[in-house]
This record gives C-alpha cells, sequence and structure tokens, in this order.
C-alpha cells in the first residue's frame, strides 16, 4: 500500500516539474506586457493610450520588442504586441510569442510573422470611412487583412462600397487581431472593450470624477462663488478650485489678493479642505505661486504641465484615463464644458458623458466656470447620479508634491500638508511692491513722515531739557 501511494507521489511531482515553465510562472506572475514596435524604439502617443487603456483593468509593463527574450513573456499572463512600425521581427520574440499561451492580441503590421497568423493575408490598400457602428471623421488608410474562414470577426469596418473584418479572434489558438487603434471620437472609446473582451479581463465598474470649479481670478463675483461651493458641499461633491493669481487684461497685471472678499473667502476654503489648481503661463508660473502662497493658499496641482508640480489637469484630446507620465500623474478633463449660451447647456455634456461611460474605468473630468454660478449644479450632480457609477475624487486626499526654490508643499494622502517657504524679507517686500506699487508708496511715505515726526519730536524734547538744565545751572551760578 505505501509502495503504491509513494509511486503515484512520485508521478505527480514528475508531471508538475515536467510542466511548461510559464504556466507554472504566469500563475504568480504579473498580468499584461505591452510590447511595442516603434521607428525609434520610443513610446508614442498610441502606446501611450493603449498602456492607459488597459491599465484601468490590471498592471501593465510596457516593453520595447528589443528587449523580449525567449523566456521574457514567461511571468506574464496576457499580451498585446502593438505594431505601430513595418520591420523584421526579432527571432527571440517570436519564438517568445509562438511558445505564449495565455491571452494575446496583435494591432496593426507585421502579424504574418507570427504563427497564429501564418494563413493570413494581406490585402490592397483601402481607405476606410466606417469602424462598428461609427463613421469616421476623414476617410484612413488600411492594408485590408483576409483572414482564414475559420477566424471569429468582432467588428467590422467598412470603405465607399465594401466591407472588412477589422477585430478577429483567432478560434484556433489565443491570439486576435486589431486592425489598428483609431484615435479619432467617438471610435476610441470603444477600444478599451474590445480589448477588455479579447483578453478576457473584468471590467471595472466604478469611473473616478471630479469637478474643478475653474475662472477664478482678480474679477470673480464671490457671492456667486459661495453659492456653487454651497451646492457642491450640499451634493458631497469636494471642492476643488482652478486659481489664476495673475490676471493679465490689455498689458496689465491684476493681482487676486486686490479682491479682498474673495481672498478671505478662499483662505476659509484652505482652512475647510479644498485643493487648489494653479492656472498660470508659464512666464508667470513661479511667479503666480508665489503670489498665492504668501496669501496662505497652497495649490498642490497645475493647469496643463510643469515639473514643479508631481500633479497636474490637463485638456488633452483622446485621453481619458487618470496616468502617470515621467513621474507626473495627469488628470484627464474629459467632459465637454458647459456651454450656457445653448438653449440646453448640458446638452453636449450629456452625449460626452455618454461616451466616457462606454470605456471601462475612464475618469469624468469636468470643468464647471465659477461665473456660471449655481444654476446647473444640481443638474449636472442629478444627471451624474443617474447615468453613471462613479467615485469622486477629492485631490486633497492625494499625494502631491510642489517644490521651487522658495516653496515646498508636500501633501499626504490624509490632506495633510507640510509647507516650507524660504522667502528673505527683501523678497517679501519686493513682492508686495510688484503687486501694489501705489498702496506701498503711498506706506513709505507714511513711514517717511512718521520718521521725520519722531525725529523732529526727538530733537525738540532734547533742545527743552537741555535748555531747562541749562537755565537750572545758570540760577545756580547766579544765585
Amino acid at each position: 500500500m505505501r509502495f503504491k501511494i509513494g509511486i503515484l507521489v512520485f508521478i505527480g511531482l514528475s508531471y508538475l516539474f515536467a510542466m511548461p515553465q510559464h504556466y507554472q510562472a504566469s500563475a504568480d506572475g504579473k498580468d499584461i506586457a505591452l510590447i511595442y514596435v516603434t521607428s525609434d524604439r520610443q513610446v508614442d502617443e498610441e502606446v501611450q493610450i493603449l498602456r492607459e487603456m488597459l491599465a484601468a483593468y490590471t498592471d501593465v509593463d510596457v516593453i520595447p520588442i528589443e528587449n523580449i527574450q525567449e523566456d521574457t513573456l514567461a511571468v506574464y499572463k496576457r499580451i498585446v504586441l502593438f505594431n505601430g512600425y513595418k520591420m523584421q521581427l526579432p527571432d527571440e520574440a517570436l519564438r517568445a510569442f509562438n511558445e505564449f499561451q495565455g491571452q494575446a492580441v496583435a494591432i496593426g503590421d507585421n502579424i504574418e510573422q507570427l504563427a497564429p497568423f501564418a494563413q493570413w493575408h494581406s490585402g490592397k490598400t483601402v481607405a476606410l470611412r466606417k469602424i462598428g457602428e461609427h463613421m469616421l471623421e476623414r476617410p484612413l488608410e488600411w492594408n485590408a487583412i483576409t483572414p482564414p474562414d475559420h477566424a471569429e470577426v468582432k467588428v467590422m469596418a467598412s470603405s465607399f462600397n465594401a466591407d472588412f473584418p477589422f477585430v478577429m479572434k483567432e478560434r484556433d489558438s489565443n491570439w486576435s487581431y486589431i486592425g489598428k487603434v483609431i484615435q479619432s471620437s467617438p471610435v476610441i472609446y470603444d477600444w478599451p472593450s474590445i480589448l477588455g473582451d479579447l483578453l478576457q479581463l473584468s471590467t471595472p465598474d466604478i469611473h473616478p470624477a471630479f469637478i474643478v470649479l475653474t475662472d477664478i481670478n482678480m474679477e470673480t463675483d464671490v457671492v456667486k462663488l459661495k453659492k456653487v461651493v454651497e451646492q457642491l458641499k450640499h451634493y458631497n461633491i469636494p471642492i476643488n478650485l482652478q486659481i489664476t493669481p495673475l490676471f493679465e487684461d490689455d498689458g496689465a497685471l491684476y493681482y487676486l489678493r486686490n479682491n479682498k472678499a474673495l481672498l478671505k473667502y478662499l483662505q476659509q476654503l484652505q482652512q475647510e479642505g479644498g485643493a487648489f489648481i494653479l492656472s498660470s503661463s508659464q512666464a508667470n508660473m513661479e511667479k503666480s505661486l508665489h503670489t498665492l502662497v504668501l496669501s496662505h493658499i497652497y495649490p498642490t496641482l497645475i493647469q496643463g504641465d510643469s515639473t514643479l508640480f508631481s500633479g497636474a489637469l490637463r485638456q488633452q484630446e483622446n485621453h481619458f484615463y487618470i496616468t502617470e507620465i515621467d513621474t507626473q500623474k495627469m488628470y484627464p478633463y474629459t467632459i465637454t464644458a458647459i456651454n450656457d449660451m445653448d438653449a440646453h447647456p448640458l446638452y453636449a455634456l450629456q452625449q460626452s458623458i455618454r461616451y466616457i461611460k462606454s470605456a471601462p474605468g475612464s475618469a469624468i473630468g469636468i470643468q464647471y466656470p465659477s461665473y456660471l454660478g449655481a444654476h446647473h449644479v444640481q443638474e449636472l450632480a442629478e444627471l451624474l447620479n443617474k447615468k453613471v457609477q462613479l467615485e469622486w475624487l477629492d485631490f486633497r486626499k492625494t499625494e502631491q508634491l510642489v517644490k521651487t526654490s522658495k516653496v515646498t508643499i508636500a501633501q499626504s494622502a490624509n490632506g495633510e500638508q507640510k509647507v516650507q517657504l524660504s522667502f528673505t524679507n527683501i523678497e517679501r517686500l519686493k513682492m508686495r511692491f510688484d503687486e501694489r506699487p501705489f498702496e506701498m508708496v503711498l506706506w513709505l511715505l507714511v513711514i517717511i513722515v512718521s520718521l521725520f515726526v519722531t525725529v523732529f519730536f526727538m530733537n525738540t524734547l532734547r533742545l527743552r531739557v537741555t535748555l531747562r538744565k541749562r537755565l537750572f545751572e545758570e540760577r545756580k551760578h547766579n544765585g
């Protein structure tokens, strides 16, 4: 009996160690390898967009095809091969692809070099006008691919007079094919779902969302702003404010602190946990930041881009996921702005939400101009709660870092801010003079006059004491 059990254990262990190594590694390994083929071996915009889409589902490693060795893919469960450049793929990479047993997607050119696509044929160049249900803004040239009959067609494309398989799954293998990742709207919003389906990924249901109150500057009506903030608080929406400290008009600079009522209210919101986003031109960026922090308002993100900030908000077409680029976290504005001049101000915004909703896990970033007042807040909040399953993103509860030669703002995930300022008194005085030259001149005159009066009074007092002393001595001497 013991002998039989020993034999069974031996057979079981032998079978276990005889299994292909990539199966064992994949079970506890990484998820997706995004392998790219580009002309300069650099990550281009298409690769970056693919990475953002896939990262909404799971962990993604981005690897140039030149770095693929025969055993590189053993630790991955899935791969995506993006071919943005026609070339002969390295032999080691081809062997790694042919041995890979997980779900795989090939995009673009070079697929005829892969064993699973050996029976597929490249056809003539056609001008596509439609992908799936979406018409393209302009015709797209593409080398049509003819798959074997057993391939399962997922999405069709159309030229002016013919239809072509565009997204397909190879039934005899684990590989799928996508003709090209079209970046034009609204086709771009379909790719996350298509990739998720081909790679058999579980779909993220929640959309991270944020609303930013924009166009806040010296001319902002503080009463209108208060009403908007109160409405947002009513719907438990985090308060995010995009501030322009230096407002330029006809070549003249107007400082936020000149609106004393607005400045006082913003300082109150700073204390209450509001998050501030700096809006500034590149030329005035540090000056704008320094102006704000000396007013006790501490921005932790920036609108646009700057190496001074670890977090930024961007208006960038085709990017609709929160992502990290060169250690800087990007939060995208993804929803069309409210058009208050339109008969239906939220109509374009509703269409935009419909598109972004179709991309699993994508961010819902909305700009709400403060000058609109509170008129649309209720309708917007109810629309979002009705149409989308979302989770409000509180920028004050994110890790951020702002660092210049004079300012360091370190914000932790619990909302705590550590601020270090290293301005000298002369620098502070100069900045105040730049902001309010007339007022500073008046103060200087007041100080000069006060000093003159003080000196005059002291001299007069000294003379009176001297004269009284002399008079006393003369009386004493003359009896």
